[in-house]
This record gives C-alpha cells, sequence and structure tokens, in this order.
C-alpha cells in the first residue's frame, strides 16, 4: 500500500524512540503493527478527522499502564483524561502548575489551566493552592471536564 504522503528519511527510528520515552508499553512484534498501523491510518478514530501528513497524527495510549487505544488527532489526543502531568508540574495536581511572578509577596502562585477546544487557557490563579485545587475539582465537575 503507498502512502499518501512522504515521510522524513529517520521518520521509523525516531516515532518508535518517541513512543517509548513517552511511556508506551508494548512487544516489539506489537510496536512493528501499531507503526503500520499509524503510518497507514488516514482518519483519526475519534472525530474521523482526515489526516494530511505524518504530523496531523498521534498515537494515544494510557499513561498509567503504557496500553495503546488507538490513532488520532492532536485535538483529540488533548482532550483524554488521563494526560499527563505536565512538565513543569510540581503541584502533582493535574492541571495545575507553579509559576515564579517577582511581583507576588512569596514569589510565586499556582494556576490551574484546562484544554478547552484544543488550547491551553488558564482557568484561576492563586497564592492559595488548597483553595484552588478545591476549586479546580468544582470546575471540572460543573464543566464536565474529564469525564
Amino acid at each position: 500500500m503507498e502512502l499518501p504522503f512522504e515521510l522524513p528519511k529517520h521518520h521509523k527510528c525516531y516515532t518508535l524512540y518517541t513512543w517509548k520515552k513517552r511511556g508506551l508499553i508494548a512487544k516489539e512484534e506489537e510496536i512493528e503493527a501499531l507503526y503500520s498501523k499509524y503510518i497507514y491510518t488516514t482518519l483519526c478514530d475519534l472525530c474521523q478527522k482526515e489526516f494530511k501528513s505524518s504530523k496531523d497524527r498521534q498515537m494515544e495510549h494510557n499513561h498509567e499502564t503504557g496500553e495503546f487505544r488507538n490513532i488520532v488527532c492532536q485535538r483529540c489526543n488533548l482532550r483524554k483524561a488521563d494526560k499527563k502531568i505536565q512538565c513543569n508540574n510540581t503541584s502533582g495536581y493535574k492541571g495545575i502548575v507553579k509559576y515564579n511572578v517577582k511581583s507576588c509577596k512569596q514569589g510565586f502562585n499556582w494556576r490551574f489551566c484546562a484544554n478547552i477546544n484544543g488550547k491551553q487557557k488558564t482557568i484561576k490563579t492563586s497564592v492559595d493552592f488548597d483553595k484552588l485545587v478545591e476549586f479546580a475539582n468544582k470546575w471540572k465537575i460543573e464543566n464536565n471536564y474529564n469525564t
């Protein structure tokens, strides 16, 4: 089967390396099959958007178990409930990140962020971590976020 687009020279090596680095757990023969599926899938498994290049698609997997789920577009992947905590997240709570702010007395504040329509948006900031967690939990329930 011929690809509808051209792949860079080391696409397969880089893609498999990235998948493993991001937590995919699979046997070597499974990874080969997943890569083939990844390359030849033409539509997002969730929204049915057509992929126009290899950069349009993403391998979606369970971040807790490392189990592969499906091939999706970036927007659908961002909407998944188990999206990893941001690398700069020191709170241990999904969506709440510590930011350095010189104008604050203690030198930092906490921000609650959420992916809305595929874009990261700050919902609320606070110097009180516990109150922000409480707000975030209520906000997620009220807005049916990650359910």
